[in-house]
């Protein structure tokens, strides 16, 4: 039997790898991803705060900026393929992760910034002398910013000032820029000769991220690209005759925004830091970052770490679940015990109508109910929560009060799932026993009814009932995102909820991982309970 459980041991982190790949490959793929939802609130954010400039528009209006789309690539490991970004997200392979470095702070470094201050009142010379003095230099804000990182934030500022000179001069005119070349939007006549041609690009840009490096092939075949308002054509020489000035000038802005970024590409590489559009600066590291380091990243809607999220709202998920798994036993094993002892009696055809209008009845439909009908009409049942608001100042006594005052209707919700089927899987079980050849011959032998029930035909009634125990786990540890909606608590069913609705796929992920590893082990556990319960059952013979 060892050899058995060894080999089941051995299938977990097979099973694990092939249901997590199936999954990252899904995400890669389809339409609507994690990457075109973080998109969307990106572009969204850019959108309320103004728009993009035009200087970047044409690859801004097809996804994201080039900082933004590089964040999304480097945490989903998009510009790998899939078996590597899977791998690297695993934590098999290394991969690069940025980290913010903070601002200098002011206050505790009064002297070097009034020296400066002052030093930039003197002239140049004095300045210069100065800054190499201390190590500091202060920009346009007069903030302290380290000498070494004057270089970044000079291309910085060449880049912005390029794509904003760019954008000043293409919007009034609705021309775009990408790739050092102009674009103006499709007439009339361009989209009937090309309709064939714009509804195949249409459809590619369905796909979304997955699609859209075959959009760009598929328009540069006639010379175009897509813009703010639509599919744009490539501006002709007939056209940049007209204004040639304009069209110099723009590739001319568009080829120093390039350089910039080609510069700052050498600098992270060479350095290991590279600066955003607004100024923050990041070094850059590379490393074995994954799920086998515990790193399942950050979540978009609660900006914290999802392993401390999970493990805060675990807690209140194992204490409701568990907690409502016992309380089903105590009930249902003794329950289906009487049913079994008194089968095709009153009391029998009284508790089955009973266990089977509780069965029509989901969880969350009875906690609805229990709210609705008798929560509203007494003080000490709270309409939601699972502990009261001012528990910190109530004493120990008091304070388990109110936990239980508050567990009531959720474990109601949580035993009603389960309590018809142990029962009568617990009566059938036993009726099954009781006419074993075994039960005979002890009743022939003259046991007392008791002891033949309860110490011989209970013991093996119980093993289909507890071969449920592993499977349960994942209830107990995922919650049941019904009840706690219904019921408002904060737990792990409804940080997954939440996460589907919010397309946060951090959470999603990591719920996931977390979610297949119980399930794995679950499985595991019934097996080892089935064997201590019953010594005739022997795997791996």
């Amino acid at each position: 039997m060892t050899t058995y459980f060894i080999r089941r041991l051995l299938l977990v982190p097979v099973t694990f790898i092939a249901i997590t790949l199936m999954i990252y490959a899904i995400l890669r793929i389809v339409p609507g991803g994690p990457i075109e939802q973080a998109e969307a609130k990106l572009r969204t954010a850019q959108m309320t705060e103004g728009g993009s400039s035009g200087g970047d528009s044409g690859e801004e209006d097809l996804q994201l900026s080039g900082d933004d789309m590089k964040v999304l690539e480097e945490y989903y490991s998009l510009d790998q393929p899939i078996p590597i970004g899977y791998l690297q997200w695993l934590g098999v392979l290394p991969r690069k992760r940025s980290h913010r470095v903070p601002r200098v702070p002011a206050e505790e470094h009064a002297t070097e910034h009034s020296r400066l201050l002052a030093a930039k009142a003197g002239g140049d010379d004095a300045l210069r002398a100065t800054e190499e003095e201390t190590g500091y230099y202060v920009d346009e804000h007069d903030d302290l910013v380290q000498l070494a990182f004057r270089p970044l934030h000079r291309l910085n500022e060449a880049r912005n000032a390029a794509e904003e000179q760019l954008g000043d001069l293409l919007e009034p005119k609705d021309l775009v820029e990408y790739r050092g070349r102009v674009y103006r939007p499709l007439t009339e006549s361009e989209e009937k000769e090309n309709k064939r041609f714009i509804e195949e690009a249409e459809s590619l840009k369905v796909g979304g991220y997955a699609k859209r490096g075959h959009l760009l092939e598929h328009l540069a075949e006639r010379d175009m690209t897509i813009g703010r308002s639509g599919f744009a054509m490539l501006v002709g020489p007939d056209e940049r005759a007209k204004e040639p000035a304009l069209y110099e000038r723009a590739e001319a802005l568009a080829a120093a925004r390039v350089l910039a970024n080609r510069k700052l590409s050498v600098i992270e590489e060479e350095r290991g830091f590279q600066i955003e559009k607004d100024g923050r600066i990041y070094g850059i590291e590379t490393g074995f970052h994954g799920i086998l380091q515990l790193d399942f990243g950050t979540s978009y809607t609660y900006n914290k770490p999802v392993l401390s999220l999970i493990g805060s709202k675990m807690e209140v998920s194992i204490q409701f679940g568990l907690i409502g798994y016992f309380l089903t036993w105590l009930i249902c094993v003794p329950l289906g015990v009487m049913k079994a002892i008194k089968h095709r009696t009153g009391f029998d055809t009284a508790s089955s109508v009973l266990v089977f209008i509780g069965y029509s009845i989901p969880g969350f439909v009875l906690c609805l109910l229990l709210l609705s009908t008798v929560a509203v009409h007494v003080d000490w049942l709270p309409l939601g929560g699972y502990k009261p608001d001012n528990i910190e100042e109530m004493g120990a006594w008091e304070a388990l009060l109110g936990r239980i005052r508050h567990m009531l209707i959720p474990v109601a919700g949580y035993m009603i799932g389960g309590f018809a089927t142990m029962t009568i899987l617990m009566k059938n079980s036993l009726l099954d026993n009781l006419g074993a050849d075994y039960v005979r011959t002890a009743f022939a032998k003259g046991l007392s009814e008791k002891r033949v029930i309860f110490v011989h035909a209970l013991r093996n009634s119980l093993i289909p009932v507890t071969a449920g125990i592993g499977h349960a786990l994942g209830l107990l540890f995922a919650g049941s995102f019904l009840i706690e909606k219904t019921c408002n608590i904060d737990g792990m069913g409804l940080l997954g909820f939440e996460a589907i609705q919010l397309r946060d796929y951090p959470i999603t992920l990591g719920l996931m991982v977390f979610l297949i590893l119980i399930r794995l082990f679950g499985n595991i556990l019934s097996d080892v309970i089935w064997a201590l319960i019953d010594p005739r059952i022997r795997f791996g013979k």
